[in-house]
């Protein structure tokens, strides 16, 4: 019995010794540095059993990325993740630095498994990645003019963007930032995780709810998977979330005129140059998880911590059936049964009722300027959620894609998104849809360094002879969505929209007033 409570007393003592995050060291007036969040995860590993503490890579101004393995029994490579039968969650914070209520989340999160045994339990289930710190560099630049219209903290908070300037929750498809970059190679292609929880805080309307969410938007993603996030597992965690926590959830958007409710309210973009829709559109679980900006900074942390607990307990309990859908989705997928995908898309909405605030306009009497004020009482309203994608065009998948040898490029950032990529051997000839591109139309504005690229034009079939040295890519593999929208001339978010053919187009179209854009649609299987 002595044995036992001195068991008892030693565990409080471990538990009381575990490390607080700087939100909670200063009553949530400020948030973590980077500082903080590697001394945080190393005060938590010195005196965990699950936990496996490493780097992924390095930021544009080289600091170390930490990834934290939660794991029993604790794992060091992704190959026993793999071949423990377990669904691997990837929980990602702070790609907006200033967005900050996803790192502190995080950390409580990984706290929690060695605080609370029943939570510690998922585990049997469950692998956790944790990432609570991508823009490092972003997170450095504290500042108390960074996103003022937020509740909180009045210590202030990071940038959005990165060292480069870029927006790295718009650099999935082209990967041009190094954190980016690590986190595509070392993490999704190495560790292979099923569900990603990627955590963010609003910009936009006033609205009724302490946390929104989305899942895929792109509709080449299959619909399967995200179905099974909008129909099973969202509204289980926003029933869980009210009744457990009196916080109110619901599907990511804004109001299209805060005036008027009535008129909409429209979710973000299906591209998948955004991190959810990329991770949707290789066929794996996403949750967009969003704080609300307005409520106070504590609110906005518990509320993302409670919702990616409800998630994992979620996932937990239904992780044969996740694992199942993607197996079965990734083996449908590299069939080669797959004819054609989405090119061109249109938001669809349908009746819904949303919490939210009228927003009422107004004469100010001392300058006579017309201004807004937001009402403080709660309202639902009739309105349309324009909250997914439908598809409007299609175009034929190939059995392969074929270009040139000489745009390394093309095939290095394939290769980094961990597509299979192999080089030709031997001449031969092959029927093609070949994209003739009559014109093309660069952005006058550059967005993401880039003044994206439009390519206007048709396919017509022909016979093509392709030479030794030119890069193949066969398109039955489990990535097929993303190698479409990644090669497709008319993508709007591939290589061609991200100017990576931009050179060989413009010379050949002032050369010849027409080109022929240099990746092939193979048609016939290869004999070689």
């Amino acid at each position: 019995m002595l044995g036992l409570l001195f068991a008892f007393l030693f565990q409080l003592f471990q538990i009381s010794e575990l490390p607080k995050t700087r939100a909670e060291i200063s009553n949530f007036t400020e948030t973590s540095t980077y500082s903080d969040v590697i001394t945080f995860i190393e005060g938590i590993s010195k005196q965990s059993e699950i936990i496996n503490s490493t780097v992924f890579g390095k930021s544009f101004e080289g600091r170390d990325l930490p990834l934290v393995v939660l794991s029993k029994p604790k794992i060091t490579s992704p190959q026993e993740a793999h071949s423990s039968g377990k669904l691997i969650v990837l929980l990602l914070g702070n790609i907006h630095a200033g967005e900050v209520e996803g790192k502190e989340a995080i950390l409580h999160t990984i706290r929690k498994f060695h605080s609370d045994e029943k939570f510690k339990k998922l585990l049997n289930e469950l692998i956790i990645l944790a990432i609570p710190i991508l823009n490092a560099d972003g997170n450095e630049k504290i500042s108390t003019a960074n996103r003022p219209h937020q509740k909180g903290p009045i210590g202030g908070v990071g940038i959005r963007e990165n060292s480069q300037g870029l927006d790295l929750n718009r650099d999935f498809t082209k990967l041009e930032t190094p954190e980016i970059t690590s986190l595509v190679m070392n993490v999704f292609n190495k560790w292979k995780p099923h569900l990603l929880i990627d955590c963010h805080t609003t910009n936009g309307s006033y609205h009724g709810y302490v946390l929104t969410y989305a899942t895929n938007l792109n509709p080449n993603g299959d619909e399967r998977i995200a179905s099974f996030i909008r129909d099973e597992l969202l509204p289980e965690v926003t029933e869980k979330m009210f009744k457990k926590y009196g916080y109110r959830t619901f599907f990511y958007g804004n109001f299209i005129d805060p005036l008027d409710p009535s008129k909409g309210w429209i979710t973000f973009d299906h591209r998948p140059r955004f991190g959810t829709n990329y991770f949707g559109l290789i066929n794996r679980f996403s949750v967009l998880s969003e704080a609300y900006a307005y409520a106070d900074f504590k609110t906005r942390i518990d509320a993302t911590e409670k919702f990616i607990e409800e998630i994992l307990m979620f996932a937990s309990k239904n992780r044969k059936k996740m694992l199942k859908l993607i197996k079965q989705v990734d083996s449908e997928t590299s069939s080669g049964k797959i004819d054609s995908l989405g090119i061109k898309f249109q938001i669809a909405g349908k009746p819904a009722e949303i919490w939210g605030y009228k927003t009422i306009e107004y004469i100010d009497s001392l300058t006579g300027e017309k201004k807004r004020k937001v009402s403080d009482k709660i309202e639902l309203f009739k309105t349309t959620n324009f909250g997914e994608f439908k598809t409007v065009k299609k175009r034929s998948v190939p059995d392969a894609y074929v270009f040139p040898g000489n745009f390394e490029v093309v095939a290095e950032k394939l290769k980094q998104h961990g597509i299979k990529i192999e080089k030709v051997k031997g001449k031969f000839k092959a029927k093609a849809d070949v994209f003739i591109v009559d014109s093309l139309k660069r952005s006058e504005r550059k967005f993401q360094g880039h003044n994206e690229t439009e390519l206007f034009g048709r396919f017509e079939e022909m016979e093509v002879e392709i030479d030794s040295g030119y890069y193949y890519v066969q398109t039955q593999q489990e990535k097929l969505g993303l190698i479409f929208y990644l090669l497709e001339p008319e993508s709007d978010d591939g290589f061609a929209n991200w100017n990576f053919f931009d050179e060989f187009l413009i010379a050949e179209l002032k050369d010849k007033g027409k080109a022929i854009y240099p990746v092939y649609k193979i048609k016939n299987k290869l004999r070689r």
